[in-house]
C-alpha cells in the first residue's frame, strides 16, 4: 500500500495528466509516465508493468503505481535518458553513480546504456575513472572498463598505488591484475613507438627549408630517449603533451649549432604531436588485439578480459 503522505510531484515531463503508469520514488515523488517509452526501453519495467500496481489518483484521474528503490534524483535521470526528448543533469558522480546502476538494474537497452555511459565518460572519467572501471567490472561493461583503464594511463602506476576509492572493495584482485597487466602493455607498445620511422615529420633531419640551417636532429633524439622511459611508466598522449622543449634539448642545439635555426621550436612542437598521436595509435592496438607482450604476459584484451570474475 502507498502511502499518500507528503508525496509531490515530479517535473515536466513527468507530470502529464495522460500518463497511464505512475513510479512513486523512496522519496516520495510520483512520476507520471507512459507505460509504452519504459516497456520498450526496459524488459524489467515491462515485467513490473504486467504486475496490478496500487491504485493512486490525481483529481479525476487514476493510473497504476508502482514503487520502485531509487530515490527521486536517481529516477529522474532513468527517465531522463529514456525519453527521446529529454537528457539527464548530473550534479555530483555519486548521482552518476546511482544513475549507471539505475541503467544496469533495469536493464535498459543498448541504445540508452551507450547515452548513459557516454554521458557520465565525458564529465567524470577522468577523475573517477578507478570507480568506473571497478563499476564496469561489476556489470560486464567491457567498453567502459576499457576507457576506464585507458584513463589510468595518466598515472605511473608501477612506481605509484592507484589512490583508493571504495569500490575497488568491489572487485576481484583478477580484475585489478589485469589492470596492472594492461598499463604495462601500454607502456611496453608507447616505449617502442618511435621504432617505426614512418610517421617522423620530413622536418626531423635536413635543413631548414625557410632558413636553410641546420634543424637539431640531436636535440629531438635526445627528447625521444627521455620520452621512452617515461612512456613506460605513463604510456599516454599527455606525458609527451604536457612538456614544453626539455632544457636539455634547447642546451643541445645552443652548443652544436652555434648558428640557430630559427624555427627550431616549430619543428620541436610538429614532432612532438606527431609523436603523440603514433602513441596513441599504438596503444589503441593493444586494447583490441590479442598479444603476447615483450613482458612474457600473454594479454587477451581483444576477448572481453576485464570482465571475468
Amino acid at each position: 500500500m502507498i502511502s499518500k503522505l507528503s508525496i509531490f510531484t515530479a517535473k515536466a515531463p513527468f507530470d502529464r495528466v495522460d500518463a497511464d503508469i505512475i513510479l512513486l520514488s523512496s522519496d516520495n515523488v510520483e512520476f507520471w509516465v507512459f507505460k509504452i517509452i519504459l516497456s520498450l526501453s526496459s524488459p524489467v519495467f515491462e515485467d513490473m508493468f504486467r504486475a496490478n500496481g496500487s491504485k493512486t489518483s490525481r483529481s479525476d484521474i487514476s493510473a497504476p503505481a508502482f514503487q520502485v528503490s531509487e530515490s527521486s534524483t536517481t529516477l529522474e535521470a532513468l527517465l531522463r535518458i529514456i525519453y527521446p526528448t529529454t537528457t539527464p543533469t548530473l550534479q555530483s558522480y555519486d548521482d552518476a553513480k546511482a544513475f549507471l546502476e539505475a541503467t544496469a538494474k533495469y536493464k535498459v537497452s543498448d541504445v540508452v546504456l551507450k547515452r548513459a555511459k557516454q554521458m557520465v565518460s565525458a564529465k567524470y572519467m577522468e577523475k573517477h575513472f578507478m570507480s568506473i572501471y571497478a563499476l564496469s567490472c561489476r556489470y560486464r561493461w567491457k567498453d567502459l572498463a576499457l576507457a576506464a583503464a585507458k584513463e589510468s594511463l595518466r598515472l605511473d602506476v608501477v612506481h605509484n598505488t592507484i589512490p583508493f576509492v571504495q569500490e575497488m572493495e568491489e572487485i576481484t584482485a583478477a580484475s585489478y591484475h589485469r589492470l596492472l597487466l594492461y598499463h604495462r602493455a601500454c607502456g611496453t607498445a608507447a616505449h617502442n613507438a618511435d621504432s617505426n620511422e614512418e610517421w617522423f615529420p620530413s622536418t626531423y633531419t635536413g635543413r631548414c627549408k625557410k632558413c636553410r640551417h641546420d634543424t637539431g636532429r640531436a636535440g629531438i633524439d635526445k627528447y625521444r630517449t627521455a620520452c621512452k622511459t617515461m612512456l613506460l611508466w605513463r604510456p599516454s598522449q599527455s606525458t609527451i603533451l604536457d612538456a614544453g622543449i626539455p632544457d636539455e634539448v634547447a642546451a643541445i642545439w645552443i652548443a652544436q649549432y652555434p648558428t640557430p635555426c630559427q624555427h627550431r621550436p616549430e619543428y620541436f612542437l610538429e614532432f612532438r604531436s606527431a609523436y603523440a598521436a603514433e602513441v596513441e595509435r599504438v596503444i589503441s592496438k593493444v586494447g583490441t588485439l590479442p598479444a603476447r607482450h615483450a613482458y612474457g604476459i600473454h594479454l587477451n584484451l581483444g576477448r572481453a578480459v576485464f570482465l571475468h570474475r
